[in-house]
């Protein structure tokens, strides 16, 4: 794909596979990045079709084809490429070929379920961003009864610490005096957000899995198993079929 007009080189960066746009910004001022045997400094510099853009050294081009994964991960995997306390990342699960590839949608440490991941820093940045509202959805064991009070308060928003949460769409699958059962539904990923959002009605969550996010289900994929995806079977993201 050749840049048609003006694009942000930090986009071009991101669209190119080589990292997310945040981290595409930092490559930049990082001293990464060269354009027409410049560096670039700042990242809001532009760039068009008839520049050379280099990242340490080598030309970037937008040829490479949008690469697309799913996994299931087991609870006991971080995720992130690599841990400074040895512990065991959801790299360690997949094929070396896949190391280099973006997550979309963090899970905590013990969070288990869907996560995709991909070589496309735009769709990246297009599927996590709240604006965009791709739902969420999670199935979460808590220990102890889940009220019909709580489940009105998360419905209507939670503001937990000055941090609002937005309102989610919950229902009850299973209840008992023991445990419960629900499913919640959110738009947008804040950091350990139905943890934290329970915690606050003194519940404590004894699973989280997630089913779908956006357009995709995990299905009967096994834990700790990853599947290649084909872009095109999902219309919603049609504009990155690349």
């Amino acid at each position: 794909m050749s840049i048609k007009s003006e694009i942000r080189i930090s986009r071009y960066l991101a669209k190119a596979g080589l990292a997310s746009r945040r981290e595409a910004e930092k490559l930049i001022l990082d001293g990464r990045v060269t354009l027409n045997g410049e560096t670039v400094i700042e990242p809001w510099r532009n760039c068009t079709e008839k520049d050379v853009l280099k990242f340490d050294g080598v030309i970037v081009n937008q040829s490479i084809s949008t690469t697309l994964y799913q996994l299931h991960k087991p609870r006991g995997y971080l995720s992130s490429s690599k841990d400074a306390m040895g512990r065991k990342t959801i790299f360690d699960l997949i094929e070396g070929e896949l190391s280099h590839l973006m997550i979309i949608g963090r899970l905590d440490y013990n969070s288990e379920g869907l996560m995709i991941l991909t070589n496309n820093g735009e769709l990246k940045r297009y599927l996590e961003l709240p604006k965009n509202k791709f739902e969420r959805v999670y199935k979460v064991k808590i220990r102890g009864h889940f009220t019909s009070s709580n489940l009105s308060k998360i419905e209507r928003g939670v503001s937990l610490d000055g941090i609002n949460y937005k309102p989610i769409a919950a229902k009850v699958l299973e209840s008992n005096r023991a445990y419960s059962w629900v499913e919640m539904v959110l738009t947008e990923g804040k950091n350990r957000e139905i943890r934290k959002i329970l915690a606050s009605f003194n519940l404590n969550v004894e699973r989280l899995i997630r089913s779908r996010f956006g357009p995709f289900n995990l299905d009967n994929l096994k834990a700790g198993k990853s599947r290649k995806l084909r872009l095109e079977n999902y219309r919603a993201l049609r504009d990155y079929w690349t």
